[in-house]
């Protein structure tokens, strides 16, 4: 609280100077003192009482009953310097006799620390203390604060602890500190505010910190981040309900960063806990303050008297200010002419006149000193260096406080009520001022401490001075009538007010003491009466509101608090009791025939709420509220949407986008028309949108409150639709299954054993937990035989289900697994027509140990109900499943035979440690209903579930009520683990996903933990984002669920099928009983692979003596399988010979395998000597994954990668298309050349009949013509055949422009070919043309065989045939004729068909007229057409 000032005491100079002055004016005014005291003894010295207390100073004296024997102690707290230096806090016991002991010394056993130049070291510390009973246990505690310190002791019962019970996490190392409690949230426990420095006095702050009890001795404490307000040190801080609103709100004064500083600020509580700053307020800004709230005029409001250093006009001062009606102050007329800084205020009534006097306490010699530097602006000096002047300027340094004089003063009231005081009594050197009634005569004495000359420890005191007033001063009488009531999670207590025999009646305040009563323990209080001396729990106002009180049955009482600090007797003892279930505040439209369900619609973790049904008005309405922060309100933003009445809403991501949908069934008035409908909303851009599908509106069924629901009976991951009833206007009965395809939905056809029903009760549930969702359609069950299809097997739960098939709204139910045993079990309605009997049963799921068809056994029958409703909740957080039934219970046939329900309940049975239910009857308070719709959900995020309730009451009102659950204030639920080691099994296109299962702990009451077996569990696949950014995480199965049991499972495995390829993404959560969820898992990965594994490349190295390497590596997004019996099977061919050694049977190649390891594969193959070229025609096969997928055959045309100048060779594609030939020395030195489709987006020519390829290096020079082969389709093989004219053309990719060729058609191993000569590379095609071609630049006088030396029997060269080179201007019929150099003819050659014009070819194989290879040597080649015969040669050469 106080400043700096330097040196080793806080003396300035002037202090020092006039130091004799001092001296006698204490003297002086000592004189008039004790001149005063002879007139009228106000307080009187105790030397006695005085002698007890120790030579010290404190900051902070308190007065509380620490003992508990009814006698109000003194507890002091100081800050010693010298040899003992330290923060000390001590306790004296005050007896019945009036003597004072000393009780507990030396409590603080820490390092505290004032730096010595700190002014506050020298006049007790710069912090204080504070009473109260933080943690609610009946007896007043301490926490002490400053000098770097912090320190909170608990009341052991008579002593106080020597440990600090204040926690790390909200630990600060206060200085020049103030604290108070102060109940901010009105929840009954202490919060805690403070104001000060910390780290060292290096950072200023402020801290609203929360106490989090939980009403069984259990204190967490937390702050309130959303408070703002300006950092402030050196003041105070105090609370008050100022404005009568019952809460406190807050003022706060100090200084900010410099000392010449000074922040006053009054902050406003609305709504509760909510502290905002008024800025109406007109009140002096101040530091080194005092504050003090009191009732100086006896009109029940607080007025205020503050002290501190004005910053302003650098004055001490004391202001009052009067509260005007609502809170606002204005200043007193009359005021006191008295200051004081680093001190304390008191107001209690000493002189029994029934109004509070005051006693102001602190420094009164104070002033800022500062450290001055002198800085030279200009020194004129003479010609002899002598300075004749200089002009300075002055800065002032390290302001800081310093003080030399203590006093306190006590001024009485006046007692008119318009506020004045006069001076009564003045105590030089009092620190500190606080009063007590030591004698218990009902008349405060006074307590001081400080010391008369600061610095020097003898001269430090604590006094006791005794009040001498005259006058009997009598407690204040009991308020005698008490009245208490409940309002949502509000509880009112109010009562009447007491008289007093002195005071006003408007001037008394009230302790209330609320304990609740706990079976078999002690009762807890919900709020202490422990106060400290002179002060109430509650103020003057007559009643106090509670908000969150925990449920249960609370004693509670009143006493009054006079002026002057006397309380009365207890009143008498009244007893309220708070059900677990009260009414909310929600203000919702009543609805009958409807269903309501909670679900977080818009994502931001509050339960909002869709209704659909009748009105009072008798037409059917929608609507959907929001939750804002606990508030439900109609959406406004949303469109109208359609509605229903006898039948059912769900809330379902059916369309797997991640936001919740919803689905309506039953009847509807649509285009004033009444008929069943279905009623498909999608969720899109913040709002609701009809699904205008034709095939998901055009049906719908009146069947009852459950007449459908989702569930994914065929395990692909979305959600499909059961529903059934009755459809209108053909009363026919139905029971359909619609599957879902992508948000689609469609009836399932191929189910053939469904039972179509009139009135539908309908499940999805997997009754035998073979990870198959089976049906209940009341009263039948059908199993999924595992791939979707239901079988009946007539299989009926309870044979007099069936009496009643012809109504709609008879049978109501609802699954969950109640004993714990990992299989849900059932809860039904329904009645009897026969009988005339109504039932609401329980069934136990047989599945584990089942001896007959039934599946379930009766388990217990409660009290029937018709046009009923169930749902399964742990409401009490004792960690098993209860149960919400509601409906009518009687009927009667009316004047018109019309049958009427009477009769409605809501009963909440409670299951008991047996597994027996039985009704909660503490729960009297909940309105019964029929035509009802319930379900529980935690709205309001507390930790407990909370029961909304729709439908009809006994006199007709149509009601919509949500009852909020106490339960969490004392035993919150505490959510499950989230799972742990998820695993990921694919088989084809399902995948098996495991998980390790969530853990549910017990609340913090020690109970309420979920089995492990009882835990659901939900689930969220999609695509993998890791791979695609904006991928869907929720297109499997959607993430979205609303609440209660749709989508959730049992068990610690699923699998889903039909799963398209890809990567996905997967996580679950965990679901406990009071459908508390745990954190969702990590994500774990996995891949649909549908696809067979496929050749990336083949990598082929060529050796000496025929040897080849061949890599292969495989393109697999999964992992190859390596196994000898998926090994892939490569061989060889030759791609122009399937005979190589000409035994007229083809041959193939066997490459052996060298290496197989992940996706490369490594083999070798040996060309036989007999092997024409280099060329080779590799086939792959058999190759497969991991996945089972096996790889198609697929040929690679592989040939050296270089072309040797001198020997020639082949270039073939990797499609083995087009393969283009060179002779030797076609080109001058080594070269690569490569045929690749092209892939530049170039268009295809319409008249292409095949692929253009590229062939480079386009900018090659050829010595020689090229040979160009390329497959065609063989529809254009035979031009007598069609009109078709097949050629070969070159394309320029700039222009598009085709230039013609020509081209003679071959076959190769049955594969037609055009083939032409090349005398430049680039791309090329092959075409028709409808007519013959023409072709410039046509050489027809020449003839050429290229390769000109070709080795049909193997050699050196690569090449088998030689091609006959010529040209032609048109169509013709040509004979090529092979001789020998003896003239002898071994070889004619005549084409099929004519050839056309442009370049042509006739490929010679080197062989003669009976098929034997010639021998080497050189031939001469004719030619001969219509009009020309030409000649040339060509050599053979074998090996």
């Amino acid at each position: 609280m106080i400043g700096t000032a330097s040196g080793l005491k806080p003396l300035n100079r002037y202090m020092l100077l006039n130091r004799k002055f001092f001296l006698k004016s204490i003297l002086l005014i000592s004189f008039f003192f004790e001149i005063d005291l002879l007139g009228q003894d106000l307080f009187e010295f105790d030397e006695s009482l005085s002698s007890v207390f120790p030579q010290s100073i404190a900051s902070s004296i308190g007065i509380g009953d620490i003992t508990g024997d009814g006698i109000n102690d003194i507890i002091i707290s100081g800050y010693n310097f010298g040899n003992n230096e330290g923060l000390f806090l001590e306790i004296y016991n005050i007896t019945q006799s009036g003597n004072i002991d000393t009780l507990q010394i030396n409590i603080i056993n820490a390092f505290t620390y004032i730096p010595s130049n700190h002014s506050s070291k020298y006049i007790g510390g710069d912090g204080g203390l504070e009473l109260g009973d933080y943690d609610r246990d009946g007896l007043l505690d301490i926490l002490v604060h400053g000098a770097e310190f912090m320190f909170l002791t608990k009341n052991l019962g008579g002593d106080v602890s020597v440990n600090n019970y204040i926690p790390n996490n909200v630990y600060e190392s206060l200085g020049e500190s103030s604290l108070q409690f102060g109940d901010v949230d009105l929840d009954g426990d202490l919060d805690l505010f403070w104001i000060g420095l910390k780290n060292s006095r290096n950072t200023i702050t402020n801290k609203l910190v929360i106490n989090k009890s939980n009403y069984q001795d259990n204190v967490e404490w937390a702050f309130d981040e959303s408070m703002v307000m300006p950092d402030l040190r050196s003041g105070a801080i105090a609370w008050s309900d100022i404005d009568l609103d019952g809460d406190l709100d807050l003022l706060t004064s100090g200084q900010q960063l410099t000392v010449e500083s000074g922040v006053t600020k009054l902050y406003i509580n609305d709504p509760i806990g909510r502290l905002g700053e008024t800025t109406t307020q007109d009140i002096a800004a101040l530091k080194g303050t005092a504050i003090c709230f009191s009732d100086l005029d006896n009109d029940a409001d607080d007025d205020l008297i503050i002290s501190g250093y004005s910053p302003i006009d650098s004055s001490l001062k004391t202001l009052i200010y009067v509260n005007e009606p609502t809170g606002n102050f204005r200043l007193a007329n009359e005021q006191i002419d008295f200051g004081t800084i680093f001190g304390t205020i008191e107001a209690i009534d000493v002189n029994l006149d029934g109004y509070k006097d005051i006693a102001i306490s602190g420094a009164v010699g104070h002033r800022i000193n500062y450290d001055t530097v002198y800085l030279i602006d200009s020194v004129e000096v003479n010609d002899q260096g002598d300075t004749l002047s200089a002009d300075t300027s002055i800065v002032l340094l390290n302001a800081r406080d310093s003080i030399w004089a203590l006093e306190g003063r006590v001024y009485l009231n006046n007692g008119n009520g318009d506020i004045q005081f006069n001076q009564a009594q003045a105590i030089q050197g009092a620190r500190t001022i606080s009063f007590v009634d030591i004698d218990q005569n009902g008349k405060p004495d006074l307590v001081a401490s400080g010391t008369t000359e600061i610095g020097e420890n003898d001269s430090s005191f604590f006094s006791v001075y005794m009040n001498t007033s005259n006058g009997i001063n009598n407690p204040p009488s009991p308020p005698n009538v008490l009245e208490s009531f409940a309002i949502s999670n509000r509880v009112i207590f109010n009562w009447t007010e007491s008289s007093d025999d002195i005071g006003s009646s408007q001037g008394l305040r009230y302790n209330l003491s609320i304990a609740r009563s706990i079976p078999e323990s002690e009762n807890v209080n919900l709020l202490s009466d422990i106060v400290s001396y002179n002060n109430a729990n509650i103020g003057t106002k007559l009643i106090r509101e509670f908000t969150n009180i925990p449920w249960g049955t609370y004693f509670w009482k009143v006493q009054a608090v006079d002026a002057s600090g006397l309380i009365s007797e207890w009143s008498q003892e009244k007893e309220l009791f708070i059900p677990r279930l009260v009414n909310s505040v929600q203000s919702i439209p009543g609805y009958s025939f409807g269903i309501s369900r909670w679900s977080d619609i818009n994502n931001d973790n509050l339960l909002d709420l869709a209704i659909t049904g009748n009105i009072y008005t008798g037409t059917s309405e929608t609507q959907i509220f929001i939750n804002d922060d606990g508030i439900l309100s109609v959406d406004n933003l949303q469109s109208s949407m359609n509605n229903v009445y006898g039948g059912h809403l769900s809330f379902v991501d059916y369309t797997n986008d991640g936001y919740l949908d919803i689905s309506m069934t039953g009847a509807s008035t649509y285009n004033f028309n009444t008929s069943t409908r279905t009623w498909l909303y999608k969720w899109q851009n913040g709002q609701y949108n009809l699904d205008n599908n034709l095939n998901q509106i055009d049906f719908g069924y009146f069947g009852g409150k459950n007449n459908h629901d989702w569930g994914d009976y065929d395990n692909d991951g979305d959600l499909d639709l059961i529903s059934g009833g009755i459809s209108l206007p053909d009363f026919a009965p139905n029971l359909k299954i619609l599957k879902n395809t992508n948000g689609i939905l469609s009836i399932d056809t191929s189910q053939s054993e469904l039972i179509q029903q009139s009135q539908s009760a309908v499940i999805w549930m997997n009754i035998n937990n073979d990870n198959y969702l089976d049906l209940v359609s009341v009263p039948y069950i059908y199993i999924n035989d595992g791939s979707g299809v239901m079988d009946s097997s007539g299989i009926i739960i309870n044979n007099s289900l069936i009496h009643d098939t012809s109504s709609t709204g008879n049978y109501s139910l609802s699954s969950a697994d109640f004993n714990s045993d990992g299989y849900d079990d059932l809860a039904i309605s329904y009645s009897d027509l026969n009988a005339k009997k109504r039932y609401t049963d329980i069934y136990v799921n047989r599945a584990i140990s089942q001896s007959d068809s039934t599946h379930f056994k009766l388990h217990q029958q409660l009290q029937g109900t018709v046009y009923a409703d169930l749902d399964w909740g742990d409401y009490d957080n004792d960690g098993d499943l209860d149960l919400i039934s509601s409906g009518f219970t009687n009927s009667i046939l009316n004047d018109f035979e019309v049958e009427v329900y009477l009769n409605p309940i809501t009963i909440v049975y409670l299951q008991n440690s047996v597994g027996a239910f039985i009704v909660d009857t503490t729960l009297y308070t909940l309105d019964s209903v029929g035509y009802s719709s319930t379900q529980w959900g935690d709205y309001d995020n507390d930790g407990d579930l909370d029961l909304l309730i729709t439908g009809e009451t006994h006199t007709g009102e149509l009601i919509s009520r949500v009852y909020e659950n106490l339960e969490g204030f004392t035993n919150s639920n505490t959510d499950p683990s989230k799972p742990i080691m998820l695993l990921s099994e694919v088989n084809i296109d399902t995948v098996n996903i495991s998980w390790q299962s969530g853990i549910d702990l017990d609340n913090q009451s020690g109970y309420g933990r979920t089995p492990n077996l009882g835990i659901k569990y939900q689930l969220q696949m999609g695509e993998d984002q890791n791979y695609n950014l904006g991928g869907n995480t929720h297109s499997i199965i959607s993430g979205a669920y609303g609440t209660g049991r749709m989508g959730a499972r049992s068990g610690t495995s699923h699998m889903i099928h039909q799963l398209p390829e890809g990567r996905y993404q997967w996580r679950v959560k965990a679901i406990d009983y009071s459908l508390g969820a745990s954190e969702w898992s990590n994500w774990d990965y996995f891949y649909i692979d549908q696809t067979p594994p496929i050749v990336k490349t083949i990598q082929v190295n060529y050796g000496v003596g025929g040897q080849i390497i061949l890599v292969i590596n495989f393109e697999e997004e999964f992992e190859m399988n390596n196994s000898p019996e998926t090994e892939p099977y490569v061989f060889a061919m030759h791609p122009d010979m399937n005979d190589i050694n000409m035994d007229n049977i083809n041959d193939t190649l066997v490459v052996e395998k060298q290496s197989y390891s992940a996706t490369i594969w490594t083999g070798l193959l040996s060309l036989p000597d007999n092997y024409v070229g280099n060329a080779i025609k590799i086939h792959v096969s058999n190759a497969a994954d991991k996945r089972g997928n096996k790889m198609i055959d697929a040929v690679f045309f592989k040939t050296p990668e270089k072309i040797i100048s001198q020997a020639g060779g082949s270039v073939i594609s990797s499609d083995g298309n087009v393969s283009v030939l060179f002779p030797q020395n076609a080109v001058s030195e080594d070269i690569s050349v490569s045929i690749d489709l092209l892939n530049d987006g170039s268009t295809l020519d319409s008249n292409s009949i095949s692929s253009y390829y590229i062939i480079s290096p386009s900018d090659i020079k050829l010595n020689k013509p090229t040979i160009l082969r390329i497959a065609i389709p063989n529809m254009y093989a035979d031009k007598e055949e069609n009109d078709h004219n097949p050629y070969i053309g070159k394309i320029n990719t700039s222009t598009g422009n085709i230039s013609p060729l020509g081209g003679s058609i071959i076959s190769v191993n049955s594969i037609p070919y055009l083939q032409t000569q090349l005398s430049k590379l680039g791309v090329y095609a092959a075409f028709k043309a409808d007519s013959a071609i023409t072709i410039d630049s046509l050489d027809t006088e020449t003839i050429i065989c290229q390769p000109r030396i070709f080795s049909p029997a193997g050699s050196v060269f690569e090449f088998p045939h030689t091609n006959i080179l010529f040209d032609l201007e048109e169509s013709d019929n040509v004979t090529a004729r092979i001789f020998n150099l003896s003239g002898k003819i071994k070889r004619i050659l005549k084409p099929e068909q004519a050839l056309g014009p442009g370049n042509n070819i006739i490929v010679w194989d080197g062989k003669d007229t009976d098929g034997s290879v010639v021998p080497s040597g050189l031939y001469i080649v004719t030619l001969e057409s219509s009009n020309s015969m030409l000649k040339t040669t060509v050599g053979v050469l074998n090996r």
